[in-house]
């Protein structure tokens, strides 16, 4: 919100849209542990159960994300978003992020949406690999797509020029789903949560991407190691999600167990689907926001407005749509003992 909010100059060199790239990696490791779950007790179930297992699943997670999303892009046309106006069959397929790659700058109120399109194709995908790949060959399979995000990186950006916005193509944010997974798979496999091993790596990728993104910034970027730069990140979150599985003390403990942390974390689905065309419904309802008062130092009290608006809205959000569609799971799985 910070970054699509702000002006350029107010955020400086630091990358405000990184946790966009934590949500990506925790979204591939919460997946992926459900899913080898329902594969682990299918398995012993016996029979045949990938179809209705998958479809089980896709029915969850469509009830759980479509609902409000479409809410969300109906809000976004109606207030005047341009671009979903004219092309809203993109958005509503989810197949957005391909036709923002192509555009020259971000659409306004919908810039977001590549994400979200990135996510369900994920979803769709995703059941398939984990379900029908044998289990010996898994680790492999995650390495490989670990290893398609750099690359194609590399030759998006060398051969296709044409595409500007190179990270919304799904195969450059494999690295994000792969090493998630990479994660839930060696949890599954005995890894203890927060292995001091996966906390050492994380530093050193942590090291690793810093000196890469310091380069970046001033203008000149390593050839080649560029390409992993998120890579890097992607394994510094994993170490992150690693180290919060086995539980904070003292006051991070505390922090993240206030209520009113817990009650943003409740609402931000709402607040990432809502707060990009909360300006331009402002610029309808309150458009003396825009006005020379509200400039320098006094743009904080537009902030104050766009911030409490995009709560009401996801407030709305999660207590008339979020919690009438999120069913609890009819195949109820136990976590495993070393879970």
């Amino acid at each position: 919100m910070w970054h699509h909010w702000v002006p350029a100059v107010w955020r400086g060199p630091w990358p405000f849209e990184i946790g966009l790239f934590f949500f990506l990696t925790l979204t591939g490791f919460l997946i992926t542990r459900i899913l080898l779950r329902e594969r682990t007790v299918c398995e012993c179930g016996g029979g045949k159960w990938r179809v209705k297992t998958y479809l089980h699943f896709q029915k969850r997670r469509m009830m759980r994300i479509l609902v409000p999303c479409y809410a969300a892009m109906l809000f976004a046309i109606v207030v005047g978003a341009p671009d979903i106006r004219q092309n809203f069959p993109v958005y509503f397929l989810h197949v957005s992020n391909f036709h923002i790659a192509g555009m020259n700058g971000w659409p306004s109120g919908t810039a977001h949406y590549w994400t979200m399109a990135i996510q369900m194709q994920f979803y769709l995908v995703w059941p398939l690999v984990m379900f029908c790949i044998p289990r010996r060959f898994l680790t492999a399979t995650l390495f490989v797509c670990v290893a398609l995000a750099p690359v194609s990186r590399m030759i998006f950006a060398r051969c296709f020029p044409e595409i500007h916005h190179v990270e919304a193509i799904t195969l450059t944010a494999m690295d994000y789903f792969g090493v998630g997974a990479f994660l839930a798979l060696a949890l599954e496999r005995g890894m203890s949560r927060g292995d001091v091993r996966m906390t050492r790596i994380a530093w050193v990728a942590f090291l690793g991407y810093a000196i890469l993104y310091v380069f970046n910034e001033m203008g000149q970027p390593v050839a080649g190691l560029r390409y992993i730069q998120q890579t890097l990140v992607s394994v510094v979150f994993a170490g992150v999600i690693s180290s919060t599985l086995a539980g904070f003390d003292g006051l991070r403990g505390k922090l993240l167990d206030h209520p009113a942390v817990q009650h943003v974390g409740r609402l931000s689905f709402g607040l990432y689907l809502f707060h990009t065309p909360v300006p331009l419904f402002l610029g309808h309802v309150l458009p003396f926001l825009w006005s020379p008062f509200f400039t320098g130092p006094w743009q904080a009290l537009r902030l104050l407005v766009f911030g409490l608006t995009s709560w009401g809205l996801a407030y709305l959000c999660w207590r008339f749509l979020e919690t009438r569609t999120a069913h609890p799971s009819r195949h109820v799985v136990a976590n495993p003992p070393n879970q």
